[in-house]
């Protein structure tokens, strides 16, 4: 019989039908069982480290994602990992706007350390035992090649939505300073957006992130002042790689349809490679939500099974 203080832990270790020592034996090891890799940025400078948990690992955040994350606040204003939320609606939110002001963060998931959650946790789950504490600060938190709890992976299925739960007083304060200064805010992931039909103070803006993040309950992070732009209706106004067309409608963008197009031309013609295929299948998935009438175009310019067949990542034979 488990005692009581490891009540979360067993009902884990049921839920997954493992002995309470397996259970362990991989809680121990945790911070340390990822698959480690580097991606270049976008921006071309600097590399991004990714972090895939190994198999079994994921399986106890997966159980924790379930049982324990998804009952964690989010803010209406994060766009980000939330069911009936996107990339589209975080634009739409601006698409009414004269100038818009675009942030972000320094290693933003990097950034959300171990001492956060416990801090969160301690306030949001005053019943849990010290090692029921200790247990969720070990699956969820990578040990960037140790074996104890450092920060939030980027590639762990559980880093989203502890993000936005980390984030929610920032979130909180960042839209009581916008309501007061009359703007628009929102917050994909680690892009912050802030937006007026008539004018935005740039400086005091940026203070009030600052303060925000300074007075941050559960965030140690800060403002990377290499991405802080200000633009106006007189230039393209970009809202999370979404564009905002002079008739305040939200489109993807010259760039990404001339890609479509030409990768679409390729998947016609029989030059797509392979690799390529799930690319596409995204990309169309993707312009179909954002701007369908953009699809549309391309059903009828092209075969009407050719789109299916590339949604479906080409596991079907290619149509007449």
């Amino acid at each position: 019989m488990v005692n009581q203080p490891w009540k979360l832990i067993k009902e884990c270790a049921d839920d997954l039908a493992l002995t309470f020592g397996e259970l362990m034996s991989i809680v121990r090891t945790a911070p340390k069982r990822y698959y480690v890799w580097e991606l270049d940025k976008r921006s071309g400078k600097g590399k991004r480290t990714v972090c895939h948990p190994a198999r079994e690992l994921k399986a106890v955040q997966y159980y924790f994602l379930r049982k324990v994350l998804v009952n964690l606040p989010v803010h209406p204003t994060a766009m980000a990992y939330v069911v009936g939320r996107s990339i589209k609606k975080n634009a739409e939110a601006h698409a009414r706007s004269r100038v818009i002001m675009k942030l972000d963060f320094e290693n933003f998931f990097n950034n959300l350390k171990v001492e956060n959650w416990r801090q969160y946790s301690r306030e949001c789950f005053p019943g849990w035992s010290n090692e029921e504490l200790e247990f969720s600060c070990r699956i969820l938190f990578w040990g960037a090649g140790t074996y104890d709890p450092k920060c939030l992976a980027i590639g762990a299925p559980t880093s989203p939505l502890m993000s936005n739960a980390l984030m929610y007083d920032v979130d909180v304060k960042l839209v009581q300073y916008a309501e007061n200064a009359g703007l628009s805010y929102t917050r994909y992931a680690d892009d912050i957006t802030f937006s007026s039909r008539e004018w935005l103070n740039y400086d005091a803006t940026l203070a009030a992130v600052r303060d925000a993040l300074l007075t941050a309950r559960y965030t140690n992070i800060q403002v990377n002042n290499e991405k802080t732009i200000l633009v106006s209706d007189k230039s393209a106004r970009r809202v999370t790689g979404l564009v905002i067309t002079p008739e305040n409608k939200i489109s993807l963008g010259r760039d990404r349809k001339r890609l479509i197009s030409a990768m679409v031309h390729h998947a016609y013609c029989g030059r797509l490679a392979s690799e390529d295929q799930p690319k596409l299948a995204g990309l169309l998935a993707f312009a179909a939500d954002v701007e369908p009438t953009f699809v549309e175009r391309l059903r009828a310019k092209y075969p009407a099974d050719l789109l299916k067949w590339i949604l479906s990542f080409g596991t079907r034979d290619m149509p007449d």
